[in-house]
């Protein structure tokens, strides 16, 4: 029995649904028609069938993909993407060789954008704790870096003024101190990898990972409100992790240190300390002078190099 060519045709209404994390799922059905009549083709009689027509059509119907229907149907959101998720093709029953057949595809989506530019999704955590330092001095003097490049830097961390503040050291030798330290992160969505319609794969929120591993270990050089002053803020990690199939969750992990990640280290006279007597105990003695030791003396404006848009970091409280 011979057909027509196909008619696509495709639901009135569609099916929105909003979930936790901003995560947005859609179910979206599309129908493949062949009319009986005497003179034509055979209508498909298999699934893989009635698929590679579509995807003649241009549909393109690859699990983990962007999602689209035949060309002569309304893309559910043609300015966004959308992931097929899984998918269900029968035929109609009722239909068959011998009368008109009638294909129906049950498309599950999700999406793979934001909701909202303006109000874009953003998860911000800080846990304050402790960490263990060698500490000679206690209430020390602080430098203020000088970003313009590493040697200015060098100058202003490694000249031969003391550090200051309080002694605490014994017999000349560091105490383990419980220095305050805050860890901070702020969460974004990017897109997760997925296949576009010529069958190449957009690693998404991978790229915003490889690109920016690059700032690990290198502190702010502006302020950064409340996580913290210039050359406080380290980043320390990123992560991404599925949080479906279209979105991914990429974590962008900092610590803030109020002696600006840098180290205290002892004037030295030759192999020995140079030691001075503690005001208060004669027979204590300790380090004369005490310098500061900065490992990380690069810097990075975060706020404009790492793959946080403006509105994200508003929307995380800084400016």
């Amino acid at each position: 029995m011979s057909h027509s060519a196909v008619t696509w045709r495709e639901t009135v209404s569609e099916t929105l649904k909003y979930g936790a994390g901003d995560t947005r799922k859609l179910k979206y059905d599309f129908f493949g028609v062949y009319t009986k009549q005497a003179v034509g083709t055979p209508a498909p009689t298999t699934a893989s069938a009635a698929i590679a027509a579509a995807e003649t059509a241009g549909a393109n119907l690859r699990i983990d993909g962007v999602f689209g229907p035949p060309g002569t149907l309304t893309n559910p959101s043609s300015s966004d993407s959308w992931i097929l998720t899984a998918m269900n093709v029968e035929r109609v029953k009722g239909t068959n060789e011998n009368s008109d057949v009638v294909w129906m595809f049950n498309c599950e989506l999700e999406a793979a954008y934001q909701a909202s530019t303006t109000e874009p999704y953003v998860v911000v955590s800080q846990q304050s704790t402790s960490v263990n330092v060698s500490a000679f001095r206690i209430l020390p003097t602080i430098p203020t870096d000088d970003f313009t490049d590493v040697p200015s830097n060098d100058a202003v961390w490694h000249g031969t003024t003391d550090i200051s503040g309080t002694k605490v050291d014994w017999a000349s030798q560091p105490i383990q101190y419980a220095l305050p330290i805050r860890n901070q992160s702020i969460t974004i969505q990017r897109p997760a990898p997925i296949w576009d319609a010529t069958g190449n794969r957009d690693v998404g929120a991978i790229s915003a990972i490889s690109s920016d591993s690059q700032y690990i270990g290198k502190r702010n050089t502006l302020e950064m409100d409340w996580m913290g002053a210039a050359g406080e803020v380290m980043l320390v990690g990123i992560s991404c992790q599925p949080l479906n199939q279209g979105l991914y969750n990429v974590t962008y992990q900092f610590r803030w240190h109020p002696w600006k990640h840098a180290l205290q280290v002892p004037y030295m006279v030759g192999a020995a300390y140079a030691k001075a007597s503690n005001s208060n105990n004669a027979t204590r003695l300790q380090n004369d002078r005490i310098w500061w030791s900065q490992p990380h003396l690069e810097g990075v404006n975060f706020k404009n190099e790492l793959n946080i848009t403006t509105d994200e970091l508003t929307a995380a409280g800084i400016s």
